[in-house]
């Protein structure tokens, strides 16, 4: 148990460091216009210098460990700050720097030698401070944290603010520090947070390229997608049920950003039926590789198209929407009956019923193949799958008396 005063300590650091993070993200929005760029960065520079000087005090000097650590990972979360003040010289030489971007967003080198020499000189300066925060923090991988967080950083120099590139840009970050983590196997809170900071280059493009550049709605769904594909394969990792089934809303959302698109010409009840489809494939992709959650993703699956369908039938009806809800509607009351579960046994009737009114009314009203063939043929198609798995039902079944 730590006592009071080990908690104001503690306190203490947590304020000091802020106050040190904060002082730094200054430099990203800042509005200083008597002092030249260049001469600018050179402070930030030498303010992150210091703190492994003071960490090195605090560790060997003073024994004080705690308040080492505090400062190593303050170290390591302004280097994303270095990464994008670096990316903002790179940019204004070898870049097209568009006229409407606001000044505070603007880091000016004097010419490309000089940008050029900035990132190396930095380079110099902060990947040696680098590979010493994670020694501590995360010693027996610190060189795959370190590798991880160079090419992240890395990837904030490429002198490209477009849409595409961004997006290009996140999904590798998000990748390979999704891959660090798995490989890493954080335990303690150090080393948690050291792989928590391989994700900060990622967030600083989001952050950069919102507030001061063009985005897309593929880049959100691929922001999205990401996190999605992170936080399942990190949950399965761990073993955390929750981390890896929360994964759930980020995908919701990364297919509903991909599949809206200003130039689409289908109706919204056609919007909501391919939605519901295209949320099922990562949905049960999720199933498949998951050990613990299974059925929560089919399920999910599940609801959502059935939700969707029945919503569709009720107002927007059509075939597609008719069939869709017949067949999870079927789907839905096998399942309940089975299983003795009233309540997915109820509504998988309710589900079905009107859709095999609304596909019956379209196929006397419409003289189409979409109309009556599509019901012979389901019909058809539904016998066989019943006379198929009773079948097999039979073989895997126990003989009798055996």
């Amino acid at each position: 148990m730590e006592t009071r005063l080990q908690q104001l300590f503690q306190g203490l650091r947590l304020c000091g460091a802020a106050m040190i993070i904060a002082a730094a993200g200054t430099f990203l929005v800042q509005s200083w216009d008597q002092v030249g760029d260049v001469p600018r960065y050179l402070c930030l520079l030498a303010m992150t210098g210091a703190l492994p000087g003071l960490a090195y005090l605090c560790g060997i000097r003073l024994r004080e460990s705690r308040s080492a650590r505090a400062l190593l990972i303050t170290l390591l979360a302004l280097v994303p700050v270095h990464a994008g003040v670096l990316g903002g010289f790179v940019f204004s030489q070898f870049g097209d720097v568009p006229r409407a971007t606001a000044g505070v967003a603007q880091w000016v080198a004097p010419n490309p030698v000089a940008a050029i020499l900035l990132v190396f000189g930095a380079a110099m300066v902060l990947v040696p401070f680098i590979w010493s925060a994670f020694r501590v923090l995360g010693r027996e991988h610190a060189r795959a944290l370190t590798s991880t967080s160079l090419f992240a950083h890395g990837l904030l120099l490429i002198p490209d603010r477009s849409a595409l590139t961004a997006t290009l840009v996140i999904a590798p970050i998000l990748g390979a520090a999704t891959w660090c983590g798995l490989r890493v196997k954080p335990k303690t809170t150090e080393a948690k947070i050291a792989v928590a900071s391989l994700v900060a280059p990622a967030v600083l493009v989001v952050t950069r390229q919102a507030f001061f550049y063009d985005v897309s709605w593929v880049f959100w769904g691929t922001v999205l997608g990401a996190c999605a594909v992170g936080l399942f394969a990190l949950g399965e990792h761990t073993g955390d049920k929750t981390l890896s089934r929360f994964s759930v809303v980020p995908t919701l959302l990364s297919v509903g950003a991909l599949w809206t698109d200003p130039k689409l010409t289908v109706s919204v009840g056609e919007w909501f039926l391919a939605y519901g489809l295209l949320t099922a494939i990562p949905l049960l992709g999720f199933a498949c590789r998951s050990r613990s959650s299974r059925s929560f993703f089919v399920a999910t699956a599940a609801t959502v198209n059935a939700t969707l369908a029945g919503l569709v039938v009720l107002f927007e009806p059509s075939p597609w929407a008719s069939f869709e809800a017949i067949a999870l509607g079927l789907g839905l009351a096998s399942y309940g009956f089975l299983t003795r579960r009233r309540f997915a046994l109820y509504s998988g009737i309710a589900l079905a019923a009107p859709g095999f009114i609304t596909e019956v009314a379209h196929a006397i009203e419409v003289f189409r193949p979409s109309g009556w063939l599509a019901l012979v043929l389901f019909g058809l198609g539904l016998v066989a799958l019943t006379a198929w798995l009773e079948h097999r039902s039979r073989q895997v079944a126990p003989p009798e008396g055996g």
